[in-house]
């Protein structure tokens, strides 16, 4: 059993200010860090650091640190002629954050990148990289019986084939917002919509059923990382064989976690931490 993670890798520019500024504004920042980010190498790291076996397919600059993707199986991340993606993230000072990401060679990711799968396993996608590399990713994932988990972000249109091949779709509330009520999504083919919710835990939505799942009290640094935190995790845990409320409770965990420190992956955290906290909420 393994992860396959198809998405971006980035270097970040973490810039540290009071607030973010609304169009027009300009606010003098109290600092900033760099940092490796991306989603794709996000999610890869999430689910290498829980213990899971994780493989990247992925595009990046010359000069690439590979030591960031550690613990990940980096065979399949190809060297492009274009620069690593960069994402410049404004992080105030209650951790909430704004993103703007120059793709670079994410967006060179190509269809064939994806390569084959056998086994079985789990694909985890998300949306900075081309749509149609990962249109392609959700066709060999139903091709070879893997399952497919698309986090749609960022999010626009997506045709009805990409979704009949999501087995689980994990948005944020903004991202619905875009994407159309979980009703309709499942309508146009896709098994289960999980809809993180921030500080308000996450909801699960199945053809004849809505699960609410409660969030856990964390005291948040940097919230960059929590999306990806949690779809790593719950990656991992459809892969460890969970059944889909117990992976959604993990990630959950994941998710908290995660933001406990400044950077997507500085508090990524461990099995054991999040077995811990899960089963903390449902003592």
């Amino acid at each position: 059993m393994s992860v396959l993670v198809v998405g971006a890798v980035n270097v970040d520019l973490v810039v540290h200010t009071p607030r973010i500024a609304p169009p027009g504004e300009t606010i003098i920042a109290t600092g900033s860090t760099t940092v490796a980010g991306g989603k794709g190498g996000n999610q890869a790291v999430a689910v290498s650091r829980l213990g899971g076996a994780c493989a990247l397919v992925a595009r990046v600059g010359a000069g690439f640190d590979y030591g960031s993707l550690d613990g990940v199986d980096v065979t399949r991340v190809r060297q492009d002629p274009a620069p690593t993606g960069l994402a410049i993230v404004m992080l105030d000072a209650r951790g909430e954050n704004a993103i703007t990401v120059v793709p670079g060679a994410n967006a060179n990711l190509a269809p064939d990148d994806v390569g084959e799968l056998t086994g079985a396993g789990v694909v985890l996608a998300s949306l900075e990289v081309p749509l149609e590399t990962v249109a392609e990713a959700g066709r060999r994932a139903a091709a070879a019986g893997w399952t497919f988990v698309l986090n749609p972000a960022p999010t626009g249109p997506l045709p009805s084939s990409l979704l009949a091949q999501v087995d689980v779709l994990v948005p944020n509330e903004h991202e619905l917002a875009l994407l159309g009520p979980p009703e309709t999504l499942l309508a146009r083919g896709v098994g289960t919509v999980v809809v993180t919710l921030g500080s308000a835990g996450c909801r699960v939505h199945r053809p004849d059923s809505v699960t609410e799942f409660p969030a856990h009290p964390v005291r948040a640094v940097d919230t960059t990382g929590a999306g990806d935190a949690f779809c790593g995790a719950l990656a991992w845990a459809l892969d460890a064989g969970r059944d889909l409320d117990d992976a959604v409770r993990l990630a959950c965990a994941a998710g908290a976690l995660a933001t406990r420190a400044v950077g997507a992956r500085a508090s990524l955290p461990t099995a054991a931490e999040v077995t811990a906290l899960a089963a903390s909420l449902r003592a």
